[in-house]
C-alpha cells in the first residue's frame, strides 16, 4: 500500500553521485510505512554540496543519508558533529535537531557492530582482524576499539594508510593493543613506521598469522560485483579457520568469494547487507527518535537487492 502524501509529509533522502542503484529508499520507506510515520525518503543525485543547507531548508528536508563522494566534504557545512564521526573523519547521516542545528553522525561503524552482535558474537576480550585501511575500515576500526577487544589487527596493502589509522586509534582512551600486518612485497617505497613501540608489526607469511583471530572483517571492494577484483579474495582458504566469524561488508553479491571460502571452512558468516541494514536502522532512529521494524526493513532491502 502506497502511503498518503500530503502537506504534512516529512521529507528525508540520500545524497551522493551517482545514485543509480541505491537501496536506501526502499528500506527507509518500508520502515516509515510500518511505523505509521507520515514521511517519504527520496534519492537526490547531487554532484556538489553548494547551498545544501539552503536546499534542505527551502524544501523542508528533515534529514539526509550521505554517501560517496560527500561523506568528508559535508562536514564543513555542519553545526555539530558527533565525536565518533569526528574520529572516523566522515559523516553519513545529517539532520536538523530541535534547536535548528544541522548535526552529523556516522552510523557505518555502529551498524557493523550491530551486524556482528546479531550473530551472538561478543567483541569484548576477542581478537579482531580488519582487512583494509580505507574509509569503511576506519569507521569499523574505531567502533570495534570501543568494544574493548583483546587485540585489534589491521591487514592492508597501503603502509601509509595503515600507519595513519593505527596512530589515530592509539590516541583513543583505553585503545586496545594493535597489530599491523602487511601483505608480502608491499613495503617498497613506503615510509618506515613511526614509533613502533605503539604497536606490533609483522608480514603475512603463513596461516598461523590469522589463526589466532576470532573475527575477520573484510572492508575492501575486493569481491564486489563489477569491481576489477570481483572474483578475488584477500585471504585464501588456508588462512580461515572453523572457530572464526567472518564478516565481508561487500553486499553485492550476498555470498562473496571470501564468504564462500569461509562457508566451506564452516566459519560463522556475517553478510555485508546486514551492515547496510543496521546502519539504516540507526539512521531511522536518529531521524525519528523511534525504533524501526527491522524485519520489515530487511525484507524490503532483500527484495530490492534481488531485483538490482
Amino acid at each position: 500500500m502506497i502511503p498518503t502524501i500530503d502537506a504534512k509529509t516529512k521529507l528525508y533522502g540520500i545524497i551522493g553521485y551517482p545514485l543509480g542503484h541505491t537501496f536506501s529508499p526502499a528500506m527507509h520507506n518500508a520502515a516509515f510505512q510500518a511505523a505509521g510515520v507520515n514521511a517519504v525518503y527520496l534519492a537526490f543525485p547531487i554532484k556538489h554540496l553548494l547551498q545544501l543547507k539552503f536546499f534542505m531548508k527551502q524544501f523542508g528536508i528533515r534529514g539526509l543519508s550521505v554517501t560517496i563522494p560527500h561523506k568528508i566534504k559535508v562536514r564543513r557545512l555542519l553545526d555539530q558533529i558527533d565525536p565518533l564521526a569526528l574520529q572516523i573523519g566522515s559523516v553519513n547521516t545529517i539532520f536538523w535537531n530541535n534547536d535548528g542545528l544541522l548535526i552529523g553522525y556516522n552510523t557505518d561503524g555502529p551498524g557493523a557492530i550491530r551486524a556482528i552482535q546479531e550473530t551472538g558474537f561478543d567483541l569484548k576480550g576477542k581478537k579482531v582482524l580488519i582487512i583494509g585501511s580505507g574509509g569503511s575500515a576506519r569507521a569499523i576500526a574505531f567502533s570495534v576499539a570501543r568494544e574493548n577487544p583483546q587485540r585489534l589487527g589491521i591487514l592492508a596493502r597501503n603502509r601509509h594508510m595503515l600507519t595513519h589509522l593505527a596512530k589515530n586509534i592509539r590516541v583513543m582512551k583505553n585503545a586496545p593493543p594493535i597489530e599491523l600486518i602487511e601483505f608480502p612485497g608491499e613495503r617498497a617505497g613506503m615510509e618506515p613506521l613511526i614509533k613502533p613501540w605503539r604497536w606490533s608489526r609483522k608480514t603475512l607469511l603463513s596461516p598461523a598469522d590469522t589463526e589466532e583471530y576470532d573475527l575477520i572483517i573484510q572492508t575492501t571492494p575486493m569481491g564486489m560485483s563489477g569491481h576489477p577484483e570481483a572474483d578475488n579474495t584477500p585471504l585464501s582458504a588456508d588462512y580461515l579457520f572453523k572457530h572464526q566469524t567472518v564478516f565481508d561488508i561487500v553486499y553485492n553479491p550476498k555470498i562473496t568469494p571470501l564468504l564462500s571460502l569461509a562457508k566451506k571452512k564452516k566459519c560463522t558468516l556475517v553478510y555485508g547487507y546486514k551492515m547496510l541494514l543496521h546502519q539504516g536502522a540507526l539512521q531511522f532512529e536518529l531521524f525519528t527518535g523511534r525504533q524501526p521494524n527491522l524485519t520489515v526493513m530487511e525484507k524490503a532491502l532483500l527484495k530490492v537487492m534481488s531485483h538490482g
